[in-house]
Order: C-alpha cells, then structure tokens, then sequence
C-alpha cells in the first residue's frame, strides 16, 4: 500500500469515527431526568386542565340528600328487644341520593325515587354544610322531584337545551355514588330519545358514564358545565348503560312546580291507535309510521285544528312521529299556550293543520 493510499484510508476511518461519536452522544440523554409528556402534547395537558377546571365550577352545584323513611321502629318492639336483651333494634335506612342546586335561592331538583317515600329530608352542601330541605313538588311520571334549602353561598348550574345535544358527546355524571361524594364519571351520550319499560311520560337520554345508585338526581353536564340531563340509576342494572332525564323535562317541571306549585299537563284532546301495517295497508299508506287518530273530544285544541278521526299524525312542529307513544311524548314536552303544527296524512294527502295547545281540564 503506497503512502498517498494509506494517508486516505486514516482521514476516512478518522472522519467516521467522529461522525459516530457526534450521533452517539446527540442520541443519548444528557440527563437522566424523565422527559415531560406535557412539553411532547401540549394538546392533552391543555385539555386536562380543561377537565379539572370543570369539574371543580360543577362538584359545588352537587348536594347528598339523605331521605329518612316515615315509619320508625316501632318502640313497643325495641323495648322488648332490650327487655330480652337482644339489643335495640336497628335504625330505619335512609334513601341516599344527590340532587342538583338550580338557583341562587336554595331549589334543587332531584329524583323523585329518591324522595318519595321520606318523612324529612336531609341534604349535605358541597362544603359540608348539613341543612333541612323542604319537599316542593314533583312529576313521578317524569321521576323529577324538586326540593328547596335555606343556605346562603349556593352555587346553581344552568341548564342546557337537551334537544340540540348529540350523540357522541362527552358528558360527566356527578353525584354520590354507594355514599362516596363528590364521584365524578365521564363517557358520552349514546343515544337520544330511549324509551323505557316505566311509565314515564317522557323519553331519556342514554348514556355509557356509569350511573349507581347514589348517582340518582345528580346531574349530568356537558362540556360547558351545562345541566342537560338528571340521571337516573333505576332504569337499568346493566354496566355501560345509563339513562337521565333530559333537562328541557327536567326544567319544565321545576318551572310549572315552583310557578304553580303542581305540574300542569298539556292537552291536545286526541284518542289515538297504534298503526299496524295492516291498517296502514288499509289507508294506503306507504309505511306504517305515525300516529291513528280514532277519536277527538269536541272543543278540543286538536278539534279546533280540523283534525279528523282516520287521520294520521306523521309530524308534529316538524319532527317525524314514530307512532302514538311519540306523539304523546312530544304533546307532554309542549309548552301551554303555544302553537304547533301537525302533519297529517288524509287520504292520499299530506295538510298541515295548526293548533294551540291547552291546560289538561280540570287543572
């Protein structure tokens, strides 16, 4: 090997080596402190502040409500109890439950599972404030309960508007699950407008945020710390499956409650069918959607409109109506005194009639 060839081998094996020191050392940490999630996604650490933020302005609009039962044990049974010395007998258990604070002057709005069958109620503020409440009213066809406390320093949640919520948006359920307060759970809505195996007027909203009992009468809030729902832990025992009460219902019931001290049921004065497709076939119907209208009360708001026995009810304010269960949740929702539109189909033909909705007689 002549000299002039040895001389290039040195500087390429030279230039190499310091080409692979310099990527070696760039490679390694120069400290063996942990790199920060935080500085690689800004994004989720922004986010999570967004989280605990909103937790925090929602957790003091929560209360606990103890509903203690009107029959206590019987003291002729207690004393024999003692007397043969087999203790005093046991105290009667209390609902647990939570409720949601929904103004400045003490209402709150809760279940109405929770509170039905109390003698007193107790609820416990955020700060650990205990303080009598007083039994206002309340919707069981709803399960909407409304109860007011003398406290200063509430905190109320606003409600939102339940029908511009959408399936897939997240949602936080707070409330005191099995007596562990302030617990807060978040999932999304999975779908609106469920229908249950009660006898409630209303539909639900349903929900993947798990909901225990405790959880009953706490609200379920968007991301803006907006009331849009009060959920409910007795519809179903299955985990990942939760309703609440949407808040348009919920609202409307405190208002009618704390403005007229009972709930005022809206009346359209229709007898309605369900709609077969036989039927529909009969009619000449393309599907069997909607609502069979069979009877009306005279001088009713649906009399009034020009609705006829034989018609079929397939819109009401522009919303589809799936059958007549539909069509009296969306008559129960109504505000009185307002006017609706009705689609109806009659004879081949497709009118649209307009009516005001009333007070139910005798209320």
């Amino acid at each position: 090997m002549t000299s002039a060839l040895r001389f290039l081998v040195f500087v390429v094996l030279t230039v190499a080596g310091v080409a692979g020191i310099y990527l070696w050392r760039n490679a390694t940490p120069t400290s063996s402190a942990p790199v920060a999630v935080e500085s690689k996604l800004p994004g989720l650490a922004v986010l999570d502040r967004e989280f605990t933020t909103l937790v925090r302005s929602v957790v003091p609009s929560v209360v606990s409500i103890n509903a203690i039962p009107a029959k206590a044990v019987d003291p002729q049974a207690n004393f024999l109890r003692q007397l043969l010395n087999m203790g005093p007998g046991g105290k009667p258990e209390t609902q647990l439950g939570s409720g949601a604070i929904i103004s400045p002057d003490g209402y709150i709005v809760t279940n109405w599972h929770v509170v039905s069958k109390a003698a007193a109620l107790e609820v416990y503020l955020n700060d650990g404030r205990p303080v009598s409440a007083k039994f206002v009213g309340a919707d069981p066809a709803s399960d909407v309960a409304v109860l007011k406390v003398d406290a200063g320093d509430l905190k109320p949640l606003t409600f939102g508007n339940s029908d511009a919520v959408e399936v897939g948006q997240m949602v936080f359920a707070v409330g005191n699950p099995f007596g562990l307060s302030e617990s807060v759970t978040q999932g999304i809505i999975s779908a609106k407008g469920r229908r249950t195996s009660t006898e409630a007027t209303n539909e639900f909203l349903q929900t993947d945020t798990p909901i225990n009992p405790g959880n009953s009468g706490g609200p379920l809030v968007d991301i803006k710390g907006q009331l849009i729902g009060l959920n409910n832990s007795v519809l179903v025992q299955t985990d990942g499956i939760g309703f609440a009460v949407p808040s348009n219902t919920v609202r409307r019931v405190f208002e009618n409650i704390r403005d007229h001290g009972r709930v005022l049921r809206p009346w359209f004065g229709v007898t309605m069918m369900p709609l077969t497709p036989t039927v529909a076939a009969q009619l000449q119907l393309d599907d069997a959607r909607g609502a069979l209208v069979v009877a009306l009360v005279p001088g009713s708001p649906a009399a009034r409109a020009g609705l006829l026995a034989g018609d079929v009810v397939v819109s009401y304010n522009g919303r589809q109506i799936v059958d007549n269960t539909d069509l009296r949740n969306r008559i129960v929702e109504s505000e009185i005194g307002r006017e609706v539109s009705i689609g109806v189909k009659r004879g081949g033909r497709t009118l649209t009639l307009r009516a005001v909705i009333e007070r139910q007689p005798g209320e």
